[in-house]
C-alpha cells in the first residue's frame, strides 16, 4: 500500500469532494478518483460513498481514516528524524572512554556536544585502548580513542592523531631521584620499576621495555598493575618507580612527584578512530568539535595536535 494512496484518501475524506481534494493536491479530479479506486481494490472494501452532492465515508472508511492519519503522521515524523540525522541533529552515538588518555578533554567534549546536539542520544562505553579497535569493528562504539590501529585493521578503521605525549617517571618523594627535575633513562638501570601490565596495555608496556633496552639495560620490573591508579598506589607504597604516559598525572596521587625523562625517552600517540567506510553525520560533528576546540581544551601544541590522518 503506497503512502500516495493514503494521502489521496485523507484529502477526499477531509474535503468531502474529489474536486476539492484534487485542488488541494494539485492533481486532476480523475487522478484522485483513480487513486481511490486502486486503494479500495487493494483494501477490498468500499471506503467512500459517492453521490452527486458530496462524498461520504462508509463505516469501514471511518475506521480506516483514523489509522491513515496515524500512519501519515508517523511517516512525517520518520522523514523529519531522517533529515535531522543526516545533519547530525538526531540519532545516537556511542563513544569509547579511554581512562586518563581522554580525561583532559572528554568532560568538555561531552558537555559541549550535549548542549549543541540535544536531539542525539550520546552514550559512553568504558574500553581499554587496545580493545577500542575491536569495539569499533564489532559496532559496539562509533568513535574510539586508542594508541594505534593494527595494520590488519587499517582497511576498515580510519584514525587521526590527537596528540603525542611522553613517557615520564612517577617517583615517591622519599626516593633520592625525586630531587632531580630531569632523569636520564639510563639512571633507571637497577631501579625497581612498576609498570602497567602488558595484558592490560601492550601498546604502552612494549614501548617502555624498548626504551629501556635502547638505554642498554633490561628493566627490573618488580610489580605490574592493570589500572593506572593501582600503579600509582604501588609507587606510594615504595614498590618502585613507575614509567607512565604523561596523561596519568591527572589521577590523584599523594607523596609522588613526576619527572621528565631525557636521552631516549619515547612518546606515545593518542588517536581518535572510527569505521572507515561508513557515513555518519553525528560522528563527523564530534570530530569537527575536537578539531575546532583542540586549543581551547588543551590538546594542541607541538606535541598535541590534530591533523595527521591514516
Amino acid at each position: 500500500m503506497e503512502l500516495r494512496h493514503l494521502r489521496y484518501f485523507l484529502a477526499v475524506a477531509e474535503e468531502r469532494s474529489f474536486t476539492a481534494a484534487g485542488q488541494r493536491l494539485n492533481v486532476s479530479q480523475s487522478g484522485v478518483s483513480g487513486q481511490i479506486r486502486d486503494l479500495e481494490r487493494e483494501v477490498g472494501v468500499a471506503l467512500l460513498r459517492r453521490n452527486q452532492r458530496e462524498v461520504a465515508l462508509t463505516p469501514e472508511g471511518e475506521a480506516f481514516l483514523k489509522e491513515v492519519r496515524d500512519i501519515l503522521a508517523r511517516a512525517e515524523r520518520a522523514v523529519e528524524i531522517a533529515r535531522k540525522a543526516s545533519h547530525g541533529q538526531s540519532g545516537k552515538l556511542t563513544v569509547g572512554l579511554c581512562g586518563p588518555v581522554t580525561a583532559l578533554f572528554m568532560p568538555k567534549l561531552i558537555r559541549t556536544f550535549r548542549q549543541q546536539h540535544p536531539g542525539v542520544a550520546l552514550s559512553l562505553k568504558e574500553c581499554a585502548p587496545f580493545a577500542q579497535v575491536d569495539a569499533l569493528l564489532n559496532d559496539e562504539i562509533d568513535v574510539g580513542f586508542t594508541r594505534s590501529v593494527p595494520a590488519a585493521s587499517k582497511a576498515l578503521i580510519k584514525s587521526e592523531l590527537l596528540f603525542r605525549e611522553p613517557i615520564i617517571a612517577a617517583i615517591s618523594k622519599d626516593n633520592p631521584l625525586s630531587k632531580d627535575e630531569n632523569i636520564s633513562v639510563a639512571r633507571l638501570a637497577g631501579e625497581a620499576l612498576v609498570l602497567h601490565s602488558r595484558e592490560a596495555g601492550p601498546e604502552i608496556f612494549d614501548p617502555i621495555i624498548a626504551m629501556c633496552r635502547r638505554a642498554r639495560f633490561s628493566p627490573k620490573v618488580m610489580a605490574t598493575a592493570a589500572s593506572w591508579q593501582s600503579v600509582l598506589t604501588l609507587v606510594e607504597a615504595g614498590e618502585g618507580i613507575a614509567l607512565i604516559p604523561a596523561c596519568v598525572q591527572q589521577l590523584r596521587a599523594n607523596d609522588i612527584v613526576f619527572r621528565h625523562l631525557s636521552d631516549g625517552a619515547c612518546r606515545l600517540d593518542a588517536i581518535v578512530a572510527w569505521r572507515r567506510h561508513e557515513a555518519n553525520a553525528i560522528r563527523e560533528s564530534v570530530l569537527a568539535m575536537l578539531r575546532e576546540k583542540r586549543t581551547e581544551w588543551g590538546i594542541a601544541g607541538p606535541t598535541m595536535k590534530l591533523g595527521r590522518t591514516a
